[in-house]
């Protein structure tokens, strides 16, 4: 089984009265993959950003090892002011928003959901543990994923009754869990190679280690 666990960074929506002007493509980005990969597109290029190419077609999510550092440096300034007030201390904000992308045999099983962050990827590895047998994951996003250990495999489920996942969501899925240890330990050393770039702007926003805060999600 081929498993892939991808960091990804959600494309911000920012300049909210231009981006007025770009119309929602009709359906979902699953039923009308093109029309949403353009309008991914436009909302990258009018918030400032390069053009990036999303991990999965028509969705919202970018590699963390795609962007550039001054992409980077305009994420994170949208980031700390998002609702055009004064800018929240780094120390005192979530993680930047995305997470991890489950890939199985080449189908994305799962995405990051509502409000989840970066930061999340310790779930990933916390699966991992000796201990873990049993529990919810990617706490930092709701709704959210739920993991049992059963042997050398993983279930995954997504299944909430008060409220839908955003897709693609497989309601389950099992995994090996050697194939997900190795998955997970490539998707560290993006996150790693991520974090350095973002430790890069720590002097310019005034705190010893950026990535404590918005990547790891320490406070």
């Amino acid at each position: 089984m081929n498993i892939e666990l991808i960091p990804v960074l959600e494309i911000p929506i920012t300049a909210k009265a231009r981006l007025q002007a770009i119309q929602r493509p009709l359906a979902s980005f699953q039923q009308n993959p093109f029309e949403w990969d353009e309008y991914q597109r436009q909302l990258l290029v009018v918030g400032g950003f390069s053009d990036y190419q999303c991990v999965i077609q028509g969705c919202n999510f970018v590699c963390v090892d795609q962007w550039s550092l001054p992409d980077l440096r305009l994420l994170v300034q949208n980031h700390l002011d998002s609702d055009g007030t004064a800018p929240i201390p780094l120390a005192e904000s979530c993680a930047l928003f995305g997470g991890c992308i489950l890939i199985v045999d080449g189908v994305p099983v799962l995405v990051p959901q509502c409000c989840s962050t970066i930061a999340d990827f310790s779930s990933w590895e916390d699966l991992l543990e000796p201990q873990f047998t049993a529990g919810p994951f990617c706490l930092e996003g709701h709704p959210g994923p739920e993991a049992v250990k059963n042997g050398v495999h993983l279930l995954i489920t997504c299944e909430d009754p008060d409220e839908a996942f955003d897709q693609p969501a497989q309601s389950r899925v099992v995994v090996p869990i050697e194939d997900l240890a190795n998955a997970t330990e490539r998707a560290r050393q993006l996150m790693q190679a991520f974090a350095d770039r973002i430790d890069l702007l720590s002097a310019e926003l005034g705190v010893a280690k950026a990535s404590d805060y918005i990547v790891w999600g320490n406070q």
